[in-house]
C-alpha cells in the first residue's frame, strides 16, 4: 500500500469511550504509546464483538508498537475496546 496517506488518531484514557477510531476500513501501520503508568489496551475489529486484532500491556514511558510487514488490516475499522492506565494516551497511526 505505497503512496497512501498516514493519519493520526489520538486516544485517551481520560474520558474514555469504546468506539472506532478512524475511518471504517483501516490498516493500523504504527501505535505509540504514552503510558504514564502501566497501560492496557485491546483493539478489535469494528465493534465489540469483533475479532481481537490487538491486545497489549505496556510499561510506563514512551512506547513504539512495531507492526510487521503491512500492519494490521482492520475491514470493519479500529474499535478500541478497552484501555486502562490513569493519563495514559494512545496514537493510532492509520492508512
Amino acid at each position: 500500500m505505497a503512496g497512501q496517506e498516514i493519519r493520526a488518531f489520538n486516544v485517551s484514557t481520560s474520558g474514555f469511550s469504546a468506539g472506532v477510531v478512524g475511518p471504517a476500513r483501516s490498516r493500523i501501520q504504527g501505535i505509540l504509546v504514552y503510558a504514564t503508568n502501566i497501560t492496557a489496551f485491546t483493539i478489535k475489529n469494528g465493534s465489540a464483538s469483533g475479532d481481537t486484532l490487538l491486545d497489549l500491556t505496556l510499561p510506563a514511558g514512551w512506547n513504539d508498537v512495531f507492526l510487521p510487514n503491512d500492519g494490521i488490516l482492520a475491514d470493519n475499522g479500529a474499535y478500541v475496546s478497552a484501555l486502562s492506565g490513569t493519563g495514559s494516551v494512545i496514537t493510532l497511526l492509520l492508512e
